[in-house]
């Protein structure tokens, strides 16, 4: 069985962050320690403790994994200052806890750790992205739902959907014509116009093809950047371009999917090309966000670990 120890450290703020280190049975020598980062506000263990079958799948192929809780989160130190929920994943998708991060890979160095693989769900993943981008011993990212855009906006979601969003919003208006419930919200103002609009306006007008960016540097036009995170794509191409390798998995009914391939796979298509052979992706079919059931779950674990035995193999160092 795995060694489990709760263990605690400082981060650049001086606040002290706790989290829990789980030390495979039988290590396996030269294998980096793998960050498993808390997803948006939750605590260490995942949603719905997602990261406890990971933790275990790591643990049994010999991997040292360290999960921990951000400041203002689970058990550590600190406030968060926001008083809504979109402000908080903002800050998370452009960097907040990135110092916390970069904080437990130099506590890890100090145990003895020279590489690294980090990853998460959503908003651990754009964590684990930027934290690489400035850490070149982290050579891996194990990303689950990846998030490429900002939760600005929020207010007007509609302007910013994925087109695979609006379609299936369409089907999901034009199924409750007769629903008696459905025609008193629209005429009392409790229904979501803006997407109601942008949905149907898809049919009317047809959306115009989308540039392909000729390097991850160029400029994608505004009205195709709508809401994606910038810091995304010069972090991705930098991690890919010193060697790092990522697993991209998402979940089918998941927007972060369909957001992914329009806001980002579409406009860099050419520079992708260049970086192909180092990434790995994988679409959880009609899981949700959170991979919630059995299933889902044992999937997610099952394509890690082939990830895993391909990128660090048995017998290499």
């Amino acid at each position: 069985m795995s060694a489990i120890e709760a263990v605690s450290f400082r981060n650049q703020a001086g606040q002290t962050l706790f989290g829990t280190l789980h030390r495979p049975a039988r290590a396996r020598a030269g294998l980096p320690a793998v960050l498993l980062l808390s997803p948006g506000v939750k605590m260490r263990v995942g949603p719905g403790r997602l990261y406890v079958p990971l933790t275990e799948m790591l643990c049994d192929e010999g991997y040292t994994v360290l999960r921990f809780d951000f400041f203002g989160l689970g058990d550590s130190e600190g406030d968060l200052a926001e008083k809504m929920l979109p402000d908080v994943y903002n800050h998370i998708e452009v960097g907040r806890y990135v110092d916390d991060t970069l904080a437990a890979i130099e506590w890890l160095t100090s145990k003895g750790f020279k590489r690294f693989v980090l990853g998460g769900l959503c908003g651990a993943a754009i964590t684990a992205l930027l934290a690489a981008q400035r850490e070149p011993r982290v050579d891996g990212l194990l990303s689950l739902g990846m998030t490429v855009t900002l939760a600005s906006n929020a207010a007007t979601p509609g302007k910013y959907m994925s087109g695979a969003q609006l379609d299936e919003m369409r089907g999901l208006y034009l199924r409750k014509l007769f629903n008696p419930r459905a025609w008193w919200n629209f005429l009392t103002f409790r229904s979501d116009y803006s997407v109601m609009w942008h949905s149907m306006l898809r049919v009317i007008r047809k959306p115009a093809p989308k540039p392909v960016a000729a390097s991850p540097e160029a400029t994608v036009p505004p009205e195709q950047r709508g809401n994606a995170n910038p810091l995304f794509p010069p972090a991705y191409f930098a991690f890919l371009r010193r060697g790092g390798h990522a697993l991209m998995l998402f979940s089918e009914k998941d927007r972060l999917y369909s957001e992914y391939e329009e806001k980002f796979v579409q406009p860099y298509a050419a520079s992708l090309k260049e970086v192909a052979a180092q990434i790995e992706t994988h679409l959880v079919p009609n899981a949700n966000h959170v991979l919630s059931l059995h299933e889902w779950r044992r999937e997610m674990v099952d394509k890690s670990r082939g990830w895993l035995e391909r990128r660090y193999p048995a017998g290499a160092t």
